[in-house]
C-alpha cells in the first residue's frame, strides 16, 4: 500500500510541472561543446525560444524559417538565461547555439 501511494505521489509530482508548461517543447538538455547547435521541430505556433544555462556562457537563440532558412529575432549574449520571441505565423523552428563549451544548458520553445 505504501508503494502504491508513493507511486501515485510521484506521478502527481511529475504531472504538475508538465501541465504548467503545456505548449512547451524541450529540445536540448545536456552539457554543451563550443560550436554545438541544435533545433526544435518546425511549427507555425512557436513564438518563444529560450536557453537556460547553469553558468554565464556565450550563446545564441533564434528562430529559423522553413522557406529561406533565415534567422529571425536572433539574440546573442552570455547571460545564464537567454530568450527571444517571434510572433509570426510562419512555420519555423527554434535554434540554440553554443559559442563556448563546458556548461549545462536546456533549450525550450513555446507555443
Amino acid at each position: 500500500m505504501k508503494r502504491l501511494i508513493a507511486a501515485l505521489l510521484l506521478a502527481l509530482a511529475l504531472a504538475l510541472p508538465a501541465s504548467a508548461l503545456a505548449g512547451s517543447y524541450l529540445y536540448a538538455n545536456w552539457t554543451w561543446y563550443a560550436g554545438e547547435g541544435t533545433s526544435s521541430p518546425y511549427s507555425s505556433s512557436w513564438w518563444r525560444n529560450y536557453f537556460q544555462k547553469n553558468a554565464s556562457a556565450d550563446t545564441t537563440v533564434t528562430f529559423i524559417d522553413n522557406v529561406s532558412y533565415g534567422w529571425h529575432a536572433t539574440v546573442r549574449a552570455s547571460n545564464p538565461y537567454l530568450e527571444t520571441h517571434w510572433y509570426s505565423s510562419q512555420v519555423k523552428k527554434g535554434y540554440c547555439l553554443a559559442h563556448v563549451g563546458g556548461f549545462f544548458g536546456s533549450c525550450v520553445v513555446q507555443s
